[in-house]
């Protein structure tokens, strides 16, 4: 008999898993592929170690990903972010603040726009656009007059930072919340120094293991449900009992594991509809090294950006070699249109070579990913925490959900490491600090 059974070895069910274990329960961790990180998956090919997109962290030391590393023993050395730029439409490289002080200092604006940018920042900091929650992006610009240089910043912002590249419908009070964090933390993003799989997935996995077990290649066909509690699961040829199921499995694919129809949960009906973000990612294994920039690059056509992930941490490419990675949001139903992405893709690539136009006489090899699912849920307006799933149900006893289509809070991946305190804290009682 398990304590816990998490069905599905996605990063938040991984590090939920890893908290559980430190607190002396026995888990098993079944998951349907053939390997385990989800979404946060690790690919090494030729020396080279892949993310699967770039998965930088948000708030580096200060994250939630650190505190559950920390709540486990262990401990993550991060590498800050060098200065980042925006790429102009003439190629050339303006540097992109990621401090109030890069206000000043940055190309972007007019003298009247950086005025505007720090009275704006300043609000942001003082939660003057907290109760937000039917705002738009698009509808804040309009309101404030925010236009051209600081216009073309925050789009830039939203893109990155909700992975909702249209702030037609990209969540304002989300936007703020995060950026609130970000001046109050001090720190936007950072990478492992050693790598995510060093770093996270190696503790993670080995902390779990220490009491029980994690099994791939074991797909889960339905959670048992008797009398009003969760008690198992039904494999293809076996059953397994436990005291308590946690789903990792995105809200818009429990159904296939969970009889929703005979759960009468608003929360769970409504998150099955969720849109996730989408785009395309790209990485360029490259023989040598072609600029010693070690912040973001962002691209305003197609909205993107990229980093040289060799320059935070020596562990992902061979010595004297370097791994260059992209990432261009696209709003998900546009990934229905094999010809549109494509154009983004061309775009893309074409844009990166004319910068770094080294790259094509350098590249090893290069990977090309389309992501129907990036993070299973875009910040719109209509997609807030309320209108996401719960982490527990009051229909059914000791089933737990965990992962990015929680009602967790922060933006992008960084929902995932969120949700993996705020259900084990409901779970348990306990507080992470």
């Amino acid at each position: 008999m398990y304590d816990f059974i998490i069905v599905g070895a996605g990063i938040a069910g991984l590090e939920l898993g890893a908290m559980l274990s430190q607190d002396g329960y026995r888990v098993l961790v079944l998951e349907q592929a053939q390997h385990v990180g989800g979404r946060a998956f690790i690919h090494e090919k030729d020396g080279f170690i892949l993310d699967n997109g770039i998965h930088l962290v948000r708030f580096g030391k200060k994250s939630a990903i650190a505190k559950v590393i920390n709540r486990i023993g262990g401990n993550i050395e991060f590498k800050r972010l060098g200065k980042s730029y925006f790429v102009d439409q003439n190629n050339d490289f303006v540097l992109f603040p990621t401090s109030p002080s890069g206000f000043f200092k940055s190309e972007m604006f007019t003298i009247a726009e950086r005025l505007k940018a720090l009275f704006v920042m300043l609000q942001i900091k003082m939660n003057k656009y907290k109760d937000t929650e039917n705002l738009t992006v698009s509808d804040w610009m309009v309101n404030e007059h925010i236009q051209k240089g600081l216009k073309r910043y925050f789009s830039l912002v939203s893109g990155s930072m909700l992975v909702c590249p249209d702030i037609a419908v990209a969540s304002l009070s989300a936007l703020m919340e995060n950026v609130n964090k970000v001046l109050k933390t001090g720190i936007s993003v950072e990478y492992p120094l050693h790598g995510w799989a060093k770093d996270i997935i190696e503790p993670i996995t080995n902390k779990i293991k220490q009491s029980g077990e994690i099994r791939v290649n074991s797909k889960v066909r339905s959670v048992i449900i008797e009398n009003g509690r969760a008690t198992g699961v039904r494999l293809s040829n076996d059953n397994i009992k436990a005291n308590n199921i946690i789903i990792d499995v995105p809200s818009q694919y429990i159904d296939e594991i969970l009889d929703t129809g005979l759960i009468h949960n608003d929360s769970l009906k409504t998150a099955s509809n969720l849109v996730p973000t989408a785009g395309i990612s790209i990485d360029y294994a490259l023989d040598g090294i072609i600029s010693d920039i070690d912040g973001l690059i962002y691209f305003e056509d197609p909205l993107s950006f990229g980093c040289f992930v060799s320059s935070l941490s020596s562990n992902v490419a061979p010595r004297d070699k370097s791994l260059l990675t992209w990432f261009c949001p696209i709003v998900h139903e546009k990934m229905k249109n094999d010809a549109a992405v494509k154009g983004y893709q061309y775009r893309l690539e074409k844009k990166i070579e004319s910068i770094f136009p080294e790259i094509k006489r350098r590249v090893i090899f290069k990977r090309v990913l389309h992501f129907d699912m990036v993070d299973g849920v875009e910040l719109n307006i209509n997609q807030l925490r309320q209108k996401r799933i719960n982490f527990a149900l009051n229909e059914v006893e000791n089933l737990y959900f965990v992962g990015d289509t929680t009602s967790a809070g922060g933006a992008g991946g960084d929902i995932a490491h969120e949700s993996s305190i705020e259900c084990y804290e409901e779970i348990t009682g306990k507080t992470v600090k």
